[in-house]
């Protein structure tokens, strides 16, 4: 931790001098664990209904504890706009309170019947190449109506019970939830009027929750907006479930939960709260050698105003926390400061806002005691000095990639942190087939993002790279011709990170399938089909991949499991 307040200043060093600490299992102390990562969109099955589902991620959560695994690690999982399903990146979230109910499993839903299913759509959207959102959601959204009227009239003893948790639900949640789901239903309503799903391009009495024409749809709108509430009852009770499942399959971290740093500034929460965001700036990042000319994430900025968010933000953690047993903060820096862009004005004209650092790392830490979860930091990018440092002293696990760890392949002592996950890469980046190949340097020169001297200096770092890594691996100098061993390449590399000093070890799903398509390509929006590429063969059929096969092998023999005992309790 730096001395005299250089990072923290004023009274945060005193605030973090005391006993909060993010929780950490006794068992993790003398262990190095590993798991999967996946993208919940990603998924296929033989029962899919086009997009991965909770069903589908017990599944995965089944397979991951059977082959040594300790965590499922997947995207973010926050509310985003139903009325607007190609408003489809998890990182642009309409609500962190609430989840979002595609990825309800609909045959498990109560009410469901598979008569009131459409079959020919169904398959039409299984078998598409890439996920068909806007067809997904109308399938889903029209079959879970249909639930929801047979669950309403069912007046079975059974849904009775289930009735009292409904209500126990909407009562506990109270008027967050209540809200949100107005939100969702005047969202639909304006869609339907040829307006968009977010609140910016409402008529100006609609902006405003409070307002009386909010009101009066709201009074003639109940069943539209217990519906929306209902949805998030069953996403609830069935991520709940797969979160038990996971522990008791003998995932000792359970799940593995990703909490965004902002939201979507024309979604839920701006509109429920308007007054906990500033208005008229957008969060992103300078100017750096991964952007040479900043990022602008078109996200809300959060008042830097205490009263404002610790309450809220707070609640959602807590949240997150209750269904997971591994959470990552992405872009932990944004909780001691946040890059503001002025809307409409170059990256350039942005300046960092402060936050009140200390408060949030010591809310943090109590909801990671209290919920028993383990906390990872994404601290990639611009990090301040000592800012690692600082998370470190508070038990939370620093974030790192191989791809931007160039010293790993050198023959000194291993640099990598105990206290860390490390992982070969992440959502945005490419996986290790096309990054070998240097097919992201390729993609984003012809989408416009990298110039002539872009493409020559990152192709340059990357045949350093690849060459250290090849003559750490095989001991001898990489030659065009050594196409045997390029076969073993994937296993070698997965061996390698396996065996480093980091407590945690993900290890990305593209790469157990041999999928060398990125994710997701920053910086692009409808030139790449980010969010939507599908995995490239069901799950039944991954422990039939020699690829899968073989880099779990290689990484659960560096990183064995002895017995399942001390698993992280179930959450409730």
């Amino acid at each position: 931790m730096p001395k005299g307040g250089s990072l923290l200043g004023g009274n945060a060093g005193s605030a973090l001098s005391g006993n909060q600490h993010c929780f950490s299992p006794d068992w993790l102390r003398d262990t190095r664990v590993w798991g999967i990562a996946v993208q919940m969109y990603e998924l296929r099955s033989e029962r899919d209904w086009g997009i991965g589902d909770f069903e589908d991620l017990a599944a995965v959560c089944s397979i991951a504890a059977g082959e040594g695994a300790d965590f499922v690690g997947i995207s973010p999982l926050h509310a985003l706009f139903t009325a607007d399903p190609d408003r489809c990146s998890p990182y642009s979230p309409s609500s962190r309170t609430f989840l979002n109910p595609i990825y309800i499993a609909v045959d498990r839903a109560p009410g469901y019947s598979s008569i009131l299913q459409d079959s020919e759509a169904k398959l039409n959207v299984r078998l598409s190449e890439n996920v068909d959102y806007d067809a997904v959601q109308r399938l889903k959204i029209e079959t879970l109506r249909d639930a929801w009227s047979n669950w309403r009239r069912d007046l079975s003893r059974d849904d009775e019970f289930s009735r009292r948790s409904f209500n126990a639900f909407v009562s506990d949640e109270g008027a967050a939830l209540r809200r949100h789901a107005l939100f969702e239903a005047l969202s639909h309503e304006m869609v339907a009027k040829g307006r968009g799903a977010g609140w910016r391009s409402w008529p100006e009495p609609f902006q405003r929750p409070g307002s009386v024409v909010v009101t009066v749809f709201a009074a003639n709108h109940k069943s539209e907006i217990e519906f929306h509430q209902w949805m998030q009852w069953i996403a609830h009770l069935q991520l709940k479930d797969v979160a038990a499942q996971a522990v008791a399959s003998g995932l000792r971290l359970g799940l593995y939960l990703d909490f965004a740093v902002g939201l979507s500034p024309d979604g839920s929460a701006t509109w429920s709260k308007p007054d906990a965001y500033l208005q008229g700036f957008s969060i992103g990042a300078p100017p750096d050698p991964f952007s040479v000319h900043g990022q602008n994430w078109g996200l809300a900025v959060p008042s830097p105003a205490p009263h404002q968010q610790e309450s809220d933000a707070v609640a959602d953690i807590r949240r997150v926390m209750q269904y997971a047993g591994l959470v990552r903060f992405d872009h932990v820096m944004g909780l001691w400061r946040l890059f503001a862009v002025p809307e409409g004005r170059p990256t350039s004209t942005g300046t960092y806002l402060h936050y009140p650092f200390a408060e949030a790392l010591n809310a943090i830490a109590i909801e990671s005691q209290r919920s028993q979860t383990v906390v990872v930091g994404e601290d990639l990018g611009n990090v301040p000095d000592g800012f690692r440092e600082v998370l470190s002293h508070v038990g939370m696990h620093s974030y790192r990639v191989m791809y931007f760890e160039p010293e790993i392949s050198t023959e000194r002592a291993d640099p990598m942190h105990p206290q860390s996950l490390f992982c070969l890469s992440t959502h945005d980046l490419v996986p290790l087939g096309g990054w070998w190949k240097h097919d992201d340097i390729a993609l984003r020169h012809s989408l416009g993002l990298l110039d002539e001297s872009g493409i020559a200096i990152e192709s340059s770092n990357r045949e350093g790279l690849r060459s250290a890594l090849w003559l750490h691996l095989f001991g001898e100098k990489m030659e065009s011709t050594n196409v045997a061993k390029a076969e073993a390449l994937q296993q070698a590399i997965h061996s390698y990170a396996a065996g480093l000093d980091s407590k945690l070890f993900a290890v990305r799903l593209a790469d157990l399938l041999g999928d060398e398509r990125p994710t997701n390509v920053p910086g692009t929006d409808t030139s790449y089909p980010n969010w939507r590429l599908k995995a490239l063969c069901p799950i039944e059929h991954w422990r039939t991949l020699p690829t899968f096969i073989s880099i779990v092998e290689s990484v659960s023999q560096k990183r064995p499991r002895s017995d399942r005992a001390g698993s992280v309790a179930e959450h409730s």
